[in-house]
C-alpha cells in the first residue's frame, strides 16, 4: 500500500504494514537525523535548569565524548563515517539479561571490559539503543545499572584485598568513603519496589563474578576503573531522575565514568506499546511525497524484518533504499539484490590466508574459525588437522588431503561432524560430541595444529571447544592443557571390541571401531566413563551450568565473537549432566 495520506485501515493492519522493511528503514533514518544535536540541546537545557554538570564538563567537553551503539538495535542509528565522534569499541548489554524473568542476571559472557578501557581514556560516552516495545529498553533501565553496580563493587572488593598486600599504597587513590557502590536506575521506569528487589540481588551477582574468576586480571581492572561507573538516561527529550533519589542524573566526570544512555526514538505519551505507530510524511510534505508508518525503536528485532540487511549496508545504500517512490515490495526486492551482490563480492574477496579467520585458544595448538578458515588447500598451510562442525563440506576437501599426501608426502587429517545449522539440529551435536572430542585429544597429543570450524565459528564450533576445555584444561587464564593430558589413552575406549584395528574412519586417523562405539546409543556414557578413569575422578559431572559459563568466558578471551546460543548451551548441559551414570548423585 502506498499513498500520500494515511490509509483508512484498522490498527492491526497498520502494525502489519509498519513491520515492512520500507517503513522500518524510514523510521530509523528519521530517528538518526540530528541525533547528536538533539542530545546536546537536552543536556544544555538540563544544565540551565539548575542541574549543572561538573565544572570540568563543559559543553565543549561533552561534545568530545564518543558515541557507541549497543550491539544489534543501536547500530542502526549511528551512520558510519558521519559527523558523530564514534568509537570502534564493541558494546553489548542484552535486554533479556535485565528482564524480570531472567532475575536481573549479570552476564559472565558479556563483561564489556573494552568499554571500561575506553571510559578510562575519555571519561564519559554516549550509548545508543532503542526498543519497539518500551520507552527505555531493558538494556538501559536494568542491565546497565546492574552492570555498573556490580563492577563498582567488585573493584571495591579487589581493592580491599590488594591493599593488604600493597606496600606502595597504589590502591588508595580513592578512599572507601568516596567510592560509590550504589545502584542507580531511572525513576520513570523502575519503581521503588523493583529497585529494592534488584538491590537485594547485587551482592550475589558480585559473588558470582568473583568466584567465576572471569576477571582474569583484577589488577588491570582496579587501575583502569579508578572512578565509579554511573549511568544516566535521555529519552523523550528529557534527562531522567534516579529511583529513590531526588537527584537528577548528570554528567560529572570529575567523580564518575558516566554512560549517557540515549534512545533516539519518539513515543506518544501515555500510549501502549501497540499504539506507538503513527503516520508520517516525507519532509513534512503532503503534496509531493509518499507517507510511511513511523515506528519508534524500528531497528528492534531486525532479524524479523531486515531480510539480512546490516546497518552498514543500509547506510551505504541509504539514498537508494529511501527513494520516495518505492513501494514496500520494491524495497524488499532492492534489499534482496543488495544482499546477493554483497555475498558475491564477499566470496570473490576471501583472503587466501585462512589464519585471518581463526583464533588460537590459549597456549594450546587449537584454533576456532569460520568456514573460510578451512578453505582447501590453503588451510593445510596453517593446520595439520581440521574438525568440521557443519553439515556442508568444501567440494575439494577430500582431494586436497590426497594431494598433500601424494605431492608433499604429508599427512593431513579431517573429520566432519554432520551437525545442521541452528534449530535444525536436534541431537546430532550431542551424538557426535564424543567423536569430536576424541579427535581433538588424539591430534593434540600428537602436537598437531588443530582447527575447529563452523559456518561463522561462533556457536557449534565454540561448543565443541568448550567441552574439550572442560575435560582437558584447568579453568584458569591463560588456558593450557592439564599435566595429565598426555597420558589420556584413547586406545582403551574400545579395546574390548573385535574388528580390524588398523582400519581408519575416513581421513580422521581414528579407528573405525572406535568411532562406531562412540556413535552407539550409549556412546556418551562410554566416553564419560573412560574420561573418569583417565582423570582418576569420582563419577560426578565434569561440568554444570555455572562452570560452563566460566569456561565460556575464558574461551571468549581468545575468540571474542564466540556467541553460543541458548539451545547449544542446553545441549552442552545435557551432555555433561544428564548421563544415566550420574543418577546416583
Amino acid at each position: 500500500m502506498q499513498c500520500n495520506e494515511q490509509p483508512h485501515i484498522n490498527s492491526r493492519q497498520q502494525r502489519k504494514l509498519a513491520y515492512r522493511a520500507r517503513n522500518r528503514l524510514l523510521s530509523i533514518h528519521r530517528d538518526a537525523q540530528d541525533l547528536k544535536q538533539r542530545v546536546y540541546d537536552i543536556l544544555e537545557s538540563h544544565h540551565h535548569h539548575g542541574n549543572p554538570c561538573s565544572a570540568s564538563t563543559s559543553s565543549t567537553r561533552i561534545k568530545s565524548f564518543p558515541w557507541l551503539p549497543n550491539k544489534n538495535c543501536g547500530s542502526w542509528y549511528l551512520p558510519p563515517n558521519n559527523e558523530l565522534t564514534t568509537s570502534s569499541t564493541e558494546v553489548y548489554f542484552k535486554s533479556s539479561d535485565g528482564h524480570i524473568t531472567s532475575n536481573y542476571a549479570f552476564s559472565l559472557k558479556r563483561l564489556n571490559l573494552p568499554l571500561i578501557e575506553l571510559l578510562h581514556q575519555v571519561n564519559s560516552c554516549f550509548l545508543v539503543d532503542s526498543s519497539v516495545r518500551k520507552i527505555l529498553p531493558d538494556s538501559f533501565s536494568r542491565t546497565i545499572p546492574v552492570w555498573c553496580c556490580v563492577m563498582n563493587r567488585i573493584v571495591q572488593q579487589y581493592r580491599s584485598e590488594f591493599r593488604q598486600l600493597d606496600e606502595n599504597n597504589q590502591y588508595d587513590e580513592v578512599g572507601e568513603d568516596e567510592w560509590d557502590t550504589s545502584l542507580y536506575t531511572p525513576a520513570s521506569i523502575v519503581s521503588p519496589e523493583e529497585y529494592t528487589e534488584i538491590s537485594s540481588l547485587i551482592d550475589s551477582r558480585v559473588e558470582l563474578l568473583y568466584s567465576s574468576k572471569a576477571i582474569v586480571n583484577p589488577s588491570w581492572l582496579i587501575s583502569t576503573l579508578n572512578k565509579p561507573l554511573r549511568p544516566m538516561w535521555i529519552v523523550e527529550g528529557q534527562v531522567q531522575s534516579y529511583t529513590n533519589s531526588l537527584q537528577l542524573s548528570s554528567v560529572d566526570d570529575d567523580k564518575y565514568y558516566t554512560i549517557i544512555c540515549c534512545n533516539p526514538s519518539n513515543y506518544h505519551e501515555g500510549s501502549s506499546s501497540k499504539n506507538h505507530i503513527h503516520w508520517k510524511n516525507h519532509s513534512g510534505s503532503d503534496e509531493t511525497s509518499f507517507g510511511y508508518y513511523y515506528t519508534p525503536g524500528a531497528a528492534d528485532d531486525d532479524s524479523e524484518w531486515g531480510r539480512n540487511l546490516s546497518p552498514n549496508l543500509f547506510w551505504s545504500n541509504c539514498e537508494t533504499l529511501l527513494q520516495h517512490n518505492l513501494t514496500d515490495d520494491d524495497t524488499d526486492a532492492l534489499i534482496d539484490t543488495i544482499i546477493q551482490r554483497e555475498r558475491e563480492n564477499h566470496l570473490s574477496c576471501v583472503p587466501p590466508n585462512s589464519m585471518e579467520h581463526g583464533d588460537k585458544i590459549g597456549n594450546i595448538d587449537l584454533w576456532i574459525g569460520s568456514y573460510e578458515a578451512a578453505k582447501p588447500p590453503t588451510c593445510w598451510d596453517n593446520f595439520d588437522a581440521v574438525l568440521n562442525i557443519t553439515d556442508t563440506e568444501y567440494p575439494d576437501m577430500q582431494e586436497s588431503i590426497k594431494e598433500q599426501q601424494e605431492q608433499r608426502q604429508r599427512n593431513c587429517f579431517y573429520l566432519q561432524l554432520p551437525v545442521a545449522e541452528g534449530k535444525k539440529d536436534k541431537i546430532e551435536l550431542e551424538r557426535w560430541m564424543p567423536v569430536g572430542l576424541v579427535f581433538l585429544i588424539h591430534h593434540l597429543q600428537q602436537k598437531r595444529r588443530v582447527l575447529v570450524y563452523g559456518t561463522k565459528g561462533r556457536d557449534r564450533a565454540v561448543a565443541v571447544v568448550l567441552a574439550f576445555v572442560v575435560l582437558a584444561c584447568p579453568p584458569m587464564y591463560p588456558l593450557k592443557l592439564k599435566d595429565t593430558f598426555a597420558g589420556f589413552d584413547i586406545d582403551t575406549i574400545s579395546q574390548q571390541q573385535q574388528g580390524e584395528a588398523d582400519k581408519r574412519y575416513h581421513h580422521s586417523d581414528l579407528e573405525l571401531d572406535l568411532v562406531n562405539v562412540l556413535l552407539e546409543k550409549n556412546g556418551r556414557e562410554t566416553f564419560l566413563h573412560w574420561m573418569h578413569n583417565q582423570a582418576s575422578l569420582p563419577q560426578e559431572p565434569f561440568a554444570d551450568k555455572e562452570s560452563l559459563r566460566i569456561v565460556l568466558q575464558l574461551v571468549t578471551q581468545y575468540r571474542e565473537n564466540a556467541e553460543t546460543t541458548r539451545s547449544t548451551m542446553q545441549k552442552l548441559n545435557r551432555f555433561f549432566m544428564s548421563s544415566s551414570m550420574y543418577r546416583h548423585i
